[in-house]
């Protein structure tokens, strides 16, 4: 499941590494998180994943939205489109761009390029688990308050490491996530730690029910806003391929 607080998303249980073919999801959840926002809220999230021969193409779009009784609390949305190409059995490249806002974190934009190499530490079987390296540039544009000593435009180049894992756990279910870290190119201080985990459980051939846990800790957060966040999401997705 997509989540529009993260600089970038997870995305490996869309991964069909050694599959060709169209793939998609349509996913409904409601959300229970702690941190800017300690309510209820309910997201749609479209995702497609295309293979050909040593080409993947994955595109995310999602958006999220909380109510306190009549009056509309949070607002965010999130595209995220990747391209991966095999460049040996456990050597990928990868390369990918993301648009996404978040008004829980006073965030009005934020735009992103990268790539990078995607590395299968263990492949095969009924796991995998995959370490991943990319340089990518960024680009914020922030709502501030008088008491902000923030930027209102930053722009900076991040150097973005993962570890992702994939796990089948029986015929029915499946457990994916990732950890990244994300710290500032010049200044190592200015970091991004998040991590996310998704179990899928099916229900039937096409129908499933989702799980995720998602974190984030951001070191340089706007004035009032906290630099933690906490996320709990149940839902059901609709697969086809």
């Amino acid at each position: 499941m997509a989540n529009p607080l993260w600089a970038q998303v997870d995305i490996e249980s869309l991964r069909r590494d050694e599959q060709a073919g169209f793939f998609g999801s349509v996913a409904i959840d409601l959300t229970l998180r702690a941190g800017n926002v300690e309510l209820f809220e309910c997201g749609p999230e479209l995702s497609l994943s295309y293979g050909r021969a040593k080409d993947t193409f994955i595109f995310i779009g999602s958006g999220d939205l909380g109510w306190e009784g009549k009056e509309r609390f949070s607002n965010e949305a999130l595209a995220h489109l990747r391209y991966v190409r095999a460049l040996g059995s456990r050597l990928h490249g990868e390369a990918f761009g993301q648009v996404n806002y978040d008004q829980s974190r006073r965030l009005d934009f934020r735009g992103l390029v990268g790539s990078g190499i995607r590395l299968a530490l263990i492949a095969g079987g009924e796991s995998s688990f995959w370490l991943g390296l990319s340089l990518m540039f960024e680009h914020e544009r922030n709502e501030l308050t008088p008491a902000d000593d923030h930027a209102a435009r930053t722009s900076l180049v991040r150097w973005s490491n993962y570890l992702s894992a994939d796990i089948k756990l029986g015929e029915a279910a499946q457990l994916a996530g990732t950890a990244y870290v994300q710290p500032a190119v010049r200044q190592f201080d200015d970091y991004r730690v998040l991590w996310d985990v998704v179990l899928k459980v099916s229900i039937t051939e096409a129908l499933s029910s989702t799980t995720s846990v998602a974190f984030q800790r951001d070191s340089d957060p706007l004035h009032g806003v906290d630099g933690s966040d906490f996320s709990l999401t149940t839902g059901l997705a609709l697969d086809w391929n």
